[in-house]
């Protein structure tokens, strides 16, 4: 695929970002942000609470899919199809990188590492709108809400810490909507009815059974 002609839209936004939103509160906040997104791990950490939890319990299922997918479709065959080059290894971007130190090995120091994975598209992006859109598919809106704010800014914090261009957090999460999609119809029809009746009850019974007797217990006292 020719990235070229994303080329003056991803400069132009690169631009914007450095002259119009970059400052000291956000060079300390960003770096956390993006961890977040790291490996997916904070929305690993919500689904298996979801699982434990009836009301969310398929939004969970559907969250697992979702990763699941964007990492066989997105980091397993996209990025490597594509094939793309970070920004800060494409030579028409460097006047953006020079206001960074340069390093020993001439690349520059950004405000985190620097991958060492192709950029196309936003592997950060790409699970935070998944696990966020398959929540809201399930319409636990009160979770998914701030889930798909905090999806944003993780992707946006890819853009702002200039580890990917903006065309690759764009599709990115238009990815993560696509994984989500097909996650929420493959559970809804094929997995979530055998989980919740051979897994999903035994955990809930199990749970009534501990806290029950607790409960039980604090009343008589």
């Amino acid at each position: 695929m020719d990235f070229s002609v994303f080329s003056n839209f991803d400069f132009s936004a690169f631009q914007w970002i450095q002259e119009h939103v970059w400052c000291a509160f956000l060079d300390a906040v960003m770096p956390i942000i993006t961890v977040l997104g790291e490996g997916g791990w904070v929305w690993i950490v919500i689904a298996v609470l979801f699982l434990f939890m009836p009301k969310y319990r398929k939004a969970g299922v559907t969250m697992a899919f979702a990763l699941i997918l964007m990492l066989i479709l997105n980091d397993g065959i996209l990025k490597n199809v594509f094939a793309r080059p970070r920004p800060f290894n494409f030579e028409p971007f460097e006047a953006l990188y020079a206001v960074f130190p340069q390093g020993a090995d001439g690349k520059p120091e950004l405000l985190v590492g620097l991958p060492s994975s192709f950029s196309f598209p936003s592997g950060h992006t790409s699970s935070s709108f998944a696990a966020a859109f398959a929540i809201l598919l399930n319409k636990k809106w009160k979770a998914g809400v701030p889930a798909l704010l905090l999806a944003a800014l993780i992707g946006f914090s890819r853009n702002y810490l200039m580890v990917h261009y903006p065309t690759d957090v764009l599709f990115g999460a238009l990815m993560g909507v696509l994984y989500a999609v097909l996650a929420y119809f493959l559970i809804a029809r094929f997995v979530y009815p055998p989980f919740d009746k051979h897994i999903g009850q035994k955990v809930d019974a199990a749970r009534e059974r501990r806290f029950g007797k607790k409960q039980k217990a604090d009343k008589a006292a």
